[in-house]
């Protein structure tokens, strides 16, 4: 393959806190073959003001109301002109030299799919706390066994399998990725981290993922589909727990404790 066209795109809706963050991760990238598109869903925060700012570096953004992250990602990739296209979330953000990794992963090896490593960055107490967490492509037909923000998609795969299917609100991406191990696309690891994902302090445990994931297995006729229904249960019960130790946090103000074990945990 000669020197690809990449295509990142963000979608966004009200990110002005880490949005600036996100853009300047991408046009900062030292690989010049390179295209950007961010599709807002119509924010009132800011976040089309920082945008602007960076107008020239950005190949194609749109603010218009979308019916969810997903619809908003098919108007990216079908906008994109790229070889090569990844989805870059509006409070993430990759890390230096990534982009010219993944091109060069794919001249060498003439993959279609690319996946690395993920860096979660938590903020504990106002200083952000970094884990390198790893892909195990192996279990993909159990749950998702690689990272979307650290995955890179040849254009003609998203052209085969339509893109991403709206049906789905929260795991759209793991049916994408799933059709695509299932008709044995060719996946390349790259020991590398690629992209910095936040996640947030007290983050909503959302037991409909689990419960669109299971759908996805049953669609797939996946034999670890009963498997998955009894995580949907153990989501319940952990986002119970969740909410009892956040409220005996506020009522007994016992939040230094918590971060506490949190740093302990983070480092």
């Amino acid at each position: 393959m000669s020197l690809p066209k990449v295509s990142i795109i963000t979608v966004v809706y009200n990110g002005a806190q880490y949005i600036e963050q996100t853009i300047k991760s991408v046009i900062n990238q030292d690989y010049q073959h390179l295209e950007y598109i961010i599709i807002d869903g119509g924010s009132i925060d800011g976040t089309q003001d920082i945008i602007r700012k960076h107008e020239k570096d950005i190949a194609f953004w749109v603010s218009e109301k979308d019916t969810g992250i997903y619809n908003a990602m098919n108007k990216g990739w079908r906008k994109s002109t790229g070889d090569i296209i990844a989805m870059l979330n509006a409070d993430d953000y990759y890390l230096e030299g990534a982009i010219a990794k993944v091109a060069d992963s794919f001249i060498e090896h003439n993959p279609d799919i690319v996946y690395g490593n993920l860096t979660k960055c938590r903020e504990i107490n106002g200083e952000n706390f970094l884990k390198e967490v790893y892909p195990n492509l192996e279990i993909m037909r159990e749950r998702m066994g690689i990272f979307h923000p650290s995955t890179f998609v040849a254009k003609k795969v998203y052209n085969d399998l339509d893109g991403y299917n709206e049906e789905y609100k929260l795991s759209s991406d793991y049916d994408f990725l799933l059709r695509a191990y299932n008709k044995k696309y060719n996946f390349q690891y790259l020991n590398k981290s690629l992209t910095v994902f936040r996640i947030g302090g007290q983050s909503k445990t959302d037991c409909n993922s689990y419960k669109e994931v299971y759908q996805i297995l049953v669609k797939n006729n996946s034999m670890y589909a009963p498997q998955m229904k009894k995580e949907i249960y153990r989501c319940y019960f952990k986002r119970g727990y969740k909410k009892i130790i956040i409220t005996l946090v506020k009522v007994f103000g016992l939040q230094s404790l918590l971060n506490k074990r949190l740093i302990k945990k983070w480092r």
